[in-house]
């Protein structure tokens, strides 16, 4: 269930043209920095709650680039579109919905700058940072997700076992026929310590296994870049990546061409499906969080109660994700 938020439509586009004179700077839908869809996914019904017009009171959202489409699709309804001084007032760009990554998200929370995020587990890094600060911080679980690996599509591994993955991603396998492949040497990517998946890769993939330094791997900042690389390095199929199902499966439109070139790899034969999401049977299954400080604003908290309401609980879903809680269907 898709649809365009038309009233919006102007300013993502007068945003994008500086040139013309857009009186939202950046703007109310703050530019993003990866290629990710742009589609929105409505809430069924009418929203059990709305924001007034107190747009000083509105909550400042951040968030990962994997979870913007879920997190985007809820504020865009709930807050209602900016008039009169908030339109134009320097102020107002305190009060953004932000689409930005992992790292920025948990360090604005941190730094007060957001009131909410939208993320994965927070690595051991981003915990230090908040101690150090004297800040605490809440988790409330919301959604669930499966942790993927990529490959050529021409790769002929299908599946790995998980001591496959670690043995790959320290180093102590370097050739695919060592996991079934071709006698080929295994390219390993990895994503940039204190990102979401990097964080993940190392709790819950890793754990007390060391990854290969970077210097034996290759690090790519942004997660498209990863799949970029996955599908296409130096023409052969002797890549291997990770990333989240969703980011890899439904975001980044303009990279269906890639998409056509990669594919998920199941783990001890079992593949990241939804169903095995929900069953509970695919090994790498992760959680996303609302994060906020000990003590958030009553805004702030409308929304993480939303969240875990059916209605929001039936976003989760229809946006791609799977839900948590009960939902309205």
């Amino acid at each position: 269930m898709e649809f365009t938020l038309s009233k919006y439509t102007g300013a993502l586009l007068l945003c994008t043209l500086l040139q013309a004179g857009c009186v939202y700077r950046e703007g109310y839908y703050n530019s993003v920095r990866e290629e990710e869809s742009r589609e929105l996914t409505s809430i069924r019904g009418e929203p059990t709650f709305r924001y007034t017009d107190e747009w000083q009171k509105w909550p400042s959202v951040y968030g990962a680039t994997a979870l913007y489409p879920l997190y985007a699709s809820a504020y865009f309804q709930l807050v209602p579109e900016p008039t009169g001084p908030a339109r134009t007032s320097s102020a107002w760009e305190k009060y953004y919905m932000y689409q930005t990554r992992t790292p920025e998200a948990y360090d604005n929370l941190i730094k007060g700058t957001a009131d909410i995020i939208f993320v994965a587990q927070p690595s051991e890094g981003q915990k230090k940072r908040a101690a150090e600060a004297g800040v605490k911080l809440t988790y409330t679980p919301f959604a669930r997700e499966a942790f993927v690996f990529i490959v050529d599509i021409k790769n002929p591994v299908n599946t790995l076992t998980e001591q496959q993955v670690k043995d790959i991603f320290s180093g102590k396998v370097t050739r695919w026929n060592k996991a079934g492949g071709r006698d080929e040497r295994i390219k390993v990517w990895q994503r940039p310590e204190d990102s979401g998946s990097q964080t993940v890769m190392q709790g819950l993939v890793m754990k007390e296994t060391p990854m290969l330094p970077a210097k034996k791997s290759t690090v790519v900042d942004l997660m498209g870049g990863l799949i970029t690389e996955v599908a296409d390095y130096q023409n052969t199929p002797s890549s291997i990546g990770y990333t989240f199902r969703y980011y890899v499966t439904r975001m980044n439109a303009n990279m269906l061409k890639m998409r056509k070139q990669i594919k998920l790899l199941a783990i001890n034969g079992i593949a990241p499906t939804e169903e095995n999401i929900r069953n509970g049977t695919y090994p790498y299954i992760v959680e996303a969080y609302m994060v906020t400080q000990e003590k958030p604003t009553p805004e702030t908290q409308k929304l993480v109660d939303w969240f875990l309401s059916p209605q929001g609980q039936q976003l989760v879903q229809d946006v791609g994700y799977v839900p948590l809680y009960k939902t309205l269907h």
